[in-house]
């Protein structure tokens, strides 16, 4: 089956070894190697449960190569290659969609920040995509997952889920419900500010896990994962990319004592993010910058909160706690950012102004 599809990107070519390629959870993906040829490629079948329009996401990738591909970077993107008779595009006789990729070699992914300098080179590389993807028009790309970060959807499916309350766990949760809500207007001030024009629609990367990236030695060599590129704003890169890689702590840690927002990996990442993007920021984002880790850790708190209510009908879950676990972690990590507030608003401001080396 797989030489059959390889075949179509590469009718001439005999395969030396096809082989499982990383730990998605989302597309299957495969590396694979051809005889006389020095460079691989990654296969991959794009899961159309998830990605319901893979010609689209496709699309938005050959515009992002088309703009980055123009000139000299350090950092880039995979390539997107064509099969033989030129579509981006395969679709196999069982209604699977294939796409071919060109394989970025010598690299690395992190999964966890341990060192200063990987949230320094993480926050370099998503602010160099952000400024890369600067003169795209965000209007023209597609959404590959309708609302994926916008609050308000957010919001709605979680007072659904506590009016219906269909797992009969409100009760036990009240407190939890409650610090969600007493947040909600205030979290809520950036997406009314983006609906009045106030902050700019951009091209963003939607997911920006460290693990999105590859390294070369101690520098970041690629964004990766491009599924999710489209409108968005940059505050969605910064705060994603901070809930992740400056907690201390696992996403479903039990004991909240170990869950803390390292302000020492804010900075870093920080102080590389800024250092791209200074120079493209409009008046308007650089006031809320800091509100970006604590907006995007409560739209996945109150996702896991909502999942919980419906009786664990998403996320994936090792036991009836699971998701409440995970809340309760965001919960933990907003307290804390709440508490470093000052801290956090000094160092984006000296990252604004500071002058480049």
């Amino acid at each position: 089956m797989l030489h059959n599809i390889i075949k179509i990107f590469f009718p001439y070519s005999i395969v030396t070894e096809v082989k499982p390629f990383g730990h998605g959870h989302i597309n299957n993906t495969y590396k694979l190697d051809l005889r006389d040829e020095k460079k691989s490629y990654i296969l991959q079948q794009i899961n159309t449960d998830v990605f319901k329009d893979p010609h689209g996401i496709c699309d938005s990738h050959d515009r992002l190569q088309d703009e980055i591909f123009k000139g000299q970077h350090p950092i880039t993107i995979a390539e997107l290659i064509p099969t033989a008779d030129g579509k981006k595009l395969y679709t196999d006789p069982e209604g699977g969609v294939w796409r071919m990729t060109s394989f970025i070699e010598d690299s690395y992914t992190v999964d966890v920040v341990k060192e200063g300098w990987q949230a320094f080179e993480a926050g370099n590389a998503f602010g160099w995509f952000a400024r890369a993807c600067d003169k795209l028009d965000a209007n023209t790309f597609k959404e590959s997952i309708k609302d994926f970060h916008r609050l308000s959807f957010r919001l709605r499916q979680l007072n659904e889920a506590i009016d219906a309350d269909k797992a009969g766990r409100l009760e036990s949760i009240k407190e939890i419900v409650k610090f969600y809500k007493d947040r909600e207007a205030s979290v809520s001030a950036i997406e009314r500010l983006v609906d009045e024009g106030k902050i700019p629609l951009r091209v963003v990367h939607n997911d920006t896990k460290i693990n999105n990236l590859l390294f070369r030695d101690k520098s970041a060599a690629a964004v990766i994962d491009l599924d999710t590129v489209g409108p968005g704003i940059l505050y969605y890169d910064y705060g994603d990319a901070l809930r992740t890689s400056a907690s201390t702590a696992a996403e479903d840690e039990k004991d909240l004592e170990k869950v803390h927002f390292n302000i020492d990996s804010f900075r870093a990442f920080t102080n590389g993010y800024i250092g791209q993007v200074k120079t493209i920021v409009s008046d308007e984002e650089e006031e809320l910058f800091y509100m970006a880790p604590m907006l995007m850790t409560y739209i996945m708190g109150i996702r896991f909160l909502a999942d919980y209510l419906n009786g664990d009908v998403y996320y994936k879950v090792a036991h009836k706690e699971h998701n409440i676990d995970r809340s309760k972690v965001q919960k933990k990590l907003i307290e804390s950012m709440e508490m470093q507030v000052d801290e956090m608003k000094k160092i984006i401001d000296n990252a604004l102004n500071a002058i480049p080396a």
